[in-house]
């Protein structure tokens, strides 16, 4: 909006080419987000609390449950991820180029998600008895049954994938899969779609369960946001592309300039999430980040820097699977302690203080490793 409002009047106040500077909205974007996050959140944070909407401590292991009572959890606010949410659409609608198809649909994405995890955590906090276990009245609805929100996700990346298909795929060598040491794999728009699924909502559950401490998900989610907005920017660019060795994407600097807002956004929301936490990011937050950073990969053709970046992601979510897997095909056989991993190090006596500084440093290590081997992947 800043763009189409002050640009065209440059031949009048010179100083408004300014504008034209993708770092310098970029810049401005994120440091926008980042005070409308702490203008608005001490208002949003109260109006949650007096809505009593607040996490309930309910957990399946009873160990676990004596943990999380004793970082004293009980009662914060939750649903905290309409903060940057909100600070990341207004700085997006500031400072992005509005024609630039790419930005629009990152932005519808990270919405989408972000209002279908919103349904989720408001079927939490409403305190239904459970449907599955109608003998025990104390077992609450912990949100939307597995089904209906995988085919909300699927539902709402099928479009952004079908939108950003039909928006790239004329771009020479986009449509590709490239994969290291494999090398570009064309498959036409079926591969692609059914890799953008795995990219895009393995993504927006993998952040979705990374969501358990206080700062976890979102500085983890930070440092890879500010690691792909680095890359939008160099793959937006034919001369970084080239020499990079990466696939030039029209527009994709813009994204950069989406990925700043996020990234000023998610730090702004870490102000108050950071331990002692006022206020959980919710379904609300994990799944519109998570749906964010999976589309701007897809869009840029960086699924494995994703892959390499946010591992942390990754692992949480195969900690998951693996413990899932070898309980039931094992004969009640655990890998881990506890699932999801950042629990497990917990079991082991780890403060969540240790546990989330861990996770900060390897993001961090991983994200300056995937920025290293950009030649290679």
């Amino acid at each position: 909006m800043i763009y189409e409002l002050l640009v065209p009047l440059s031949k009048y106040v010179a100083s408004f080419r300014a504008f034209e500077s993708v770092t310098l909205r970029a810049a401005c974007a994120a440091i926008t987000a980042f005070l409308i996050c702490l203008v608005v959140g001490p208002g949003i944070i109260e109006r949650l609390a007096s809505l009593r909407w607040r996490d309930r401590s309910d957990f399946d292991s009873e160990r676990l449950g004596d943990i999380m009572k004793g970082e004293k959890k009980e009662g914060t606010p939750t649903m905290g991820g309409m903060i940057f949410l909100l600070a990341t659409v207004c700085s997006g609608l500031l400072f992005c180029r509005l024609d630039h198809r790419m930005v629009v649909l990152c932005l519808w994405t990270t919405v989408a998600f972000g209002v279908l995890g919103g349904i989720d955590d408001r079927i939490k906090l409403l305190g239904l008895p459970d449907p599955k276990h109608p003998n025990d009245p104390k077992r609450k609805r912990r949100g939307m049954d597995a089904k209906p929100k995988l085919i909300g996700q699927v539902a709402i990346a099928l479009v952004s994938l079908g939108w950003a298909w039909s928006e790239m795929h004329a771009v020479a060598g986009w449509s590709a899969i490239r994969l290291p040491f494999v090398g570009a794999i064309e498959g036409g728009l079926l591969l692609f779609v059914a890799f953008g699924l795995l990219v895009v909502v393995g993504t927006n559950n993998a952040v979705n369960l990374t969501d358990g401490l206080d700062g976890l998900a979102a500085g983890c989610g930070t440092i890879v946001t500010v690691v792909l907005g680095l890359v939008a920017y160099c793959v937006g660019r034919r001369t970084l592309s080239v020499e990079l060795h990466q696939l030039f994407v029209p527009g994709a600097d813009e994204v950069a300039v989406f990925l700043a807002a996020l990234g000023g956004g998610v730090v702004g929301f870490l102000w108050w999430n950071f331990k002692p936490a006022k206020v959980f990011m919710g379904n609300t937050g994990s799944l519109a980040l998570g749906g964010a950073l999976g589309i701007s990969a897809v869009l840029m053709r960086q699924e494995v820097l994703l892959l390499v970046a946010g591992f942390a992601f990754v692992w949480e979510a195969l900690s998951v699977i693996l413990q899932v897997s070898s309980f039931k095909l094992r004969g009640g056989k655990r890998v881990f302690l506890c699932s999801p991993y950042h629990h497990h190090l917990q079991f082991k006596g780890w403060t969540e203080s240790r546990v989330v500084m861990s996770f900060w440093i390897g993001t961090a290590f991983l994200s300056v490793l995937a920025l290293g081997l950009q030649r290679v992947i």
